[in-house]
């Protein structure tokens, strides 16, 4: 009898552990910037789409790229989510095998000074001593608008570089710097400031993208039923969020903490195209301007190998036999055809 117990006992623990483990396997560590946001993750967990897919998300703040990027790499999160397009890029060229997968956000970073600043294209930068956050992607749009517009922007600019958008703030603030290469983590901080908006780095580069969701590409590999049920999920927020903008305000007053102005000003204000689409074109475009710069090493790495779009081609297909009526869906799917070939 006792033996029975034991063995009944051991059995118990092993059921225990597997399906432990199985809950786990279906939880995804989501890191993203608190103060960036996550609109398309905060809409996945309200509505509930992220149950419905059969997963859980444990969302994972950093306040910089570096931080997340490192600790994706290090298998301490899943997936990475609003830490731009350069940072996990210049990651591949330093031997991260990083895959991009899906979209979040394209555009929305401003550029901007104190007040009594003149501006008049490109030319207002050179002799000026500009505050960058170095591996942002803003920072690489703005080095690139400056080449097409003729000039070096390490020789014709004093370039500061900083490892936090915050820093880069505070340069500007204190009179340290002239102008300030921003992301939209630090828009409002900077409008409190008092300072202004010169430019925004999709007027600067309309072809530019930011923020991707990325993962470890054997992470990928190994649970593509679960990413494909992210995407799905994240395809469905990008739906509510065209659809329902208010209630999409709200929520980003919850999970931000903010009041209603800054709510609607952080997601609706500020430049930002939020797409659920990888944008593979504009991938590979960030990819060859980081090599034209010289900001990174890029030679013998095929970028193709670090870009995966057929699993959201997958969910996608899925979503239009699902729901045939849906407008959005079908505007995805001609979408795709654009931003993909």
């Amino acid at each position: 009898m006792r033996f029975i117990k034991v063995f009944l006992a051991l059995v118990f623990g092993v059921v225990l552990q597997v399906g432990t483990a199985m809950a786990a396997s279906n939880t995804i560590n989501l890191a993203y910037n608190p103060s960036t946001g996550n609109i398309l993750g905060f809409i996945a967990i309200d509505k509930g789409f992220a149950k419905e897919e059969g997963f859980d998300i444990n969302l994972v703040p950093f306040s910089n790229s570096t931080d997340a990027l490192s600790a994706l790499r290090a298998e301490k999160i899943d997936i990475a989510v609003s830490f731009g397009t350069a940072a996990p890029l210049t990651f591949v060229t330093k031997g991260a095998d990083f895959t991009i997968f899906a979209g979040y956000v394209s555009g929305g970073m401003p550029v901007y000074a104190k007040p009594d600043f003149k501006y008049e294209g490109m030319k207002s930068f050179v002799s000026k001593k500009v505050a960058v956050p170095r591996m942002y992607t803003p920072d690489i749009v703005w080095r690139g608008a400056m080449m097409r517009a003729g000039y070096d922007p390490s020789k014709d600019c004093e370039i500061m570089e900083f490892k936090k958008p915050s820093e880069v703030l505070a340069a500007v603030k204190s009179g340290k710097a002239d102008v300030g290469v921003g992301t939209n983590s630090t828009y409002l901080q900077s409008v409190a400031s008092g300072l202004k908006t010169l430019t925004w780095t999709n007027d600067l580069d309309p072809m530019h993208v930011c923020c991707r969701p990325v993962a470890n590409t054997k992470w990928i590999k190994s649970n593509p039923k679960l990413v494909k049920a992210f995407i799905r999920a994240w395809i469905r927020a990008e739906d509510v969020l065209i659809n329902n903008p208010e209630y999409c305000v709200t929520l980003n007053m919850k999970y931000m903490q903010l009041d209603e102005e800054n709510s609607r000003t952080m997601l609706q204000k500020t430049n930002q195209v939020f797409e659920s689409d990888p944008k593979t074109n504009g991938v590979r475009y960030m990819w060859e301007l980081l090599g034209k710069l010289k900001y990174a090493d890029t030679a013998g790495i095929d970028i193709n190998d670090h870009i995966n779009s057929s699993i959201y081609k997958e969910a996608l297909d899925e979503l239009r036999s699902e729901y045939p009526n849906n407008k959005n869906f079908k505007m995805f799917e001609e979408r795709y055809k654009k931003y993909n070939n």
